[in-house]
C-alpha cells in the first residue's frame, strides 16, 4: 500500500452542546478518489473544511505530508467567483493569490480553460455563465496551484450533464497524475463512476466504506 498523504485520527467537532463530527478517523492516499456521501447535516462539509484548514477540530489530529501542505486545492459548496469579471480575469486573480506569475501563469490558465471547455468563454463575464459553466470555472480555480490534495464539496450541484462529465473526467486525470481527491456528492452514480472508495457518513460518523475499483 502506498504511503498515506493525509491521515485523520479521532477528530471531533462540537457545535454548542452537540457533537457534529466524530470521533472520526480516515486515510487518504495519492492517486485515489475517495467519495463521501450522506444526508445534509451528516458532517461531510465540516470534515472537508477541517482538512482544508478552514475550520479546526476540537480534538484529534489531521496529519498531512509536509511536502504538500501548501498544495491543497479546495472547492467549497458556494462558488467563489467574481460575477463582473470574465472567466480569464477570475483565474488571473486566483493565480495571483496562489503566487503564479508571468508565463507560468498564462500557460496554466490557458491549459485549465481548455480542460474545462471554457476557452471560447474566457472573455465573457461570469455573470453570463450558466450554473454548470460557473462550477467548471470554480474547479479550474482550485487547480491553479497544481494541488497534491484536491477537496471537492459538492462541485457538481446545479450543473448540467455536460458540465458534470467534464468535471468528472478532470478528476480522473488528476488522479492519474497522483493527486489525492476527496469528492463529496449526493449523486451516487457520480461517485460510482470515478471513486476508488466511497464512505457513508451519518450524524458525524463513518457508517460504511465500500471499495468501488
Amino acid at each position: 500500500m502506498e504511503t498515506a498523504i493525509c491521515t485523520i485520527q479521532n477528530i471531533t467537532k462540537r457545535h454548542g452542546a452537540s457533537n457534529v463530527l466524530g470521533p472520526l478517523s480516515l486515510v487518504l492516499y495519492p492517486g485515489e478518489i475517495l467519495g463521501i456521501r450522506g444526508a445534509n447535516g451528516a458532517g461531510k462539509s465540516t470534515l472537508i473544511k477541517i482538512i482544508a484548514g478552514v475550520s479546526k477540530a476540537d480534538s484529534g489530529s489531521v496529519n498531512i505530508a509536509s511536502a504538500v501542505k501548501k498544495n491543497i486545492g479546495y472547492v467549497p459548496q458556494d462558488v467563489a467567483l467574481y460575477p463582473s469579471l470574465s472567466g480569464k480575469h477570475n483565474l488571473e486573480f486566483w493565480a495571483g493569490i496562489n503566487g503564479l506569475r508571468g508565463k507560468q501563469k498564462d500557460i496554466r490558465i490557458n491549459w485549465l480553460l481548455k480542460e474545462v471547455n471554457l476557452q471560447d468563454k474566457a472573455k465573457v463575464p461570469v455573470e453570463e455563465y450558466s450554473g454548470g459553466m460557473r462550477r467548471r470555472l470554480n474547479l479550474a480555480a482550485a487547480l491553479l496551484a497544481t494541488p497534491a490534495i484536491l477537496l471537492l464539496d459538492e462541485p457538481t450541484v446545479g450543473a448540467d450533464n455536460q458540465s458534470v462529465e467534464i468535471m468528472l473526467s478532470l478528476m480522473e486525470r488528476m488522479r492519474a497524475q497522483g493527486v489525492a481527491v476527496l469528492f463529496i456528492s449526493h449523486q451516487g452514480e457520480e461517485l460510482r463512476q470515478v471513486c476508488n472508495r466511497i464512505i457513508t457518513m451519518e450524524e458525524g460518523l463513518i457508517t460504511q466504506e465500500d471499495d468501488v475499483m
